[in-house]
């Protein structure tokens, strides 16, 4: 019975392992089969289409957008893209059909899209950055002695009207005490003078207005934009470099674009392509 057992095992097993050989080998099938529904024909190309997908592949890289970024779609990228199409597009075409006319033009327009120089514009602008950034400085720091200018004038007023309180409240204390003598010490005039008090209450009065005023102009000039030459000076220092750095940005991304280079050199290559003999229809053998 234990024979029987284990031969019964045995065939479940095999049924079992014959079932999964089943479903790979139909997994296979459906691979291939979706493969071959991929896959181009292999009939001839259809000259007339190609010339058609060509031109218009040439006229969206004559209006593609380049990348200023480091590692982005630069020219270099695009003119590999170019030699591509046009590798695609000749051998499609054939030899045969290759005119000298779209060879020396092709020779010409990518000949002349060379990565550009910028050498001296980014040394200006390294040179730039760090006037810049001295000037930037120069502005904080005349700035700040501005407010301290201004904070210091502030303290000495407010000693000032310290000082002045208790003028005047020692001015009060000796007239009580002026008052409180007798006739006797009145007519001998021996009693203190309150004239040098008077005084000097007048004297820091005078030094109080001084204050207020200067403090005045000070914050009219610092909301003004005006007052200290140094400040003024640093501030125009900064506005220039950062004018000439945003000319020079805006001449770096034109350089690198080569936007007007690339439309003309896709144009001129559109028009060889055009002045091809490829009639509508016309067929060649699919390279291999």
């Amino acid at each position: 019975m234990s024979f029987g057992s284990q031969s019964g095992r045995t065939r479940s097993g095999s049924k079992s392992f014959s079932n999964r050989e089943k479903k790979l080998k139909r997994k296979k099938q459906d691979f291939h089969n979706h493969k071959r529904l991929h896959e181009q024909p292999e009939g001839p190309v259809d000259l007339g289409e190609v010339r058609a997908r060509t031109l218009l592949t040439l006229e969206r890289l004559g209006r593609q957008v380049l990348s200023t970024e480091p590692g982005g779609y630069d020219l270099e990228h695009w003119i590999k893209s170019l030699n591509s199409l046009l590798d695609d597009f000749q051998e499609k075409l054939g030899d045969g059909r290759v005119t000298t006319e779209f060879l020396e033009t092709r020779e010409r327009v990518v000949g002349s899209l060379a990565v550009p120089k910028t050498g001296e514009i980014e040394s200006e602008m390294e040179s730039l950055a760090i006037e810049e950034s001295e000037s930037a400085a120069a502005v904080e720091d005349a700035r700040s002695r501005s407010a301290e200018r201004l904070s210091s004038l502030k303290e000495q007023r407010a000693a000032k009207e310290g000082e002045l309180e208790e003028g005047r409240e020692r001015l009060v204390e000796l007239r009580k005490s002026n008052q409180s003598r007798g006739l006797f010490s009145r007519v001998l005039r021996s009693a203190p003078s309150t004239e040098e008090a008077e005084a000097k209450l007048a004297g820091l009065e005078a030094e109080l207005r001084s204050l207020d005023e200067e403090i005045e102009r000070s914050q009219r000039a610092r909301a003004a934009g005006e007052g200290d030459p140094a400040l003024l000076e640093a501030q125009r220092k900064l506005e220039a470099a950062r004018a000439r750095l945003a000319e020079l940005e805006s001449a770096m991304q034109a350089s690198l674009q080569l936007a007007s280079e690339r439309e003309a050199a896709t144009k001129a290559l559109a028009e060889a392509i055009s002045a091809m003999g490829v009639d509508a229809g016309a067929a060649a053998p699919r390279p291999a």
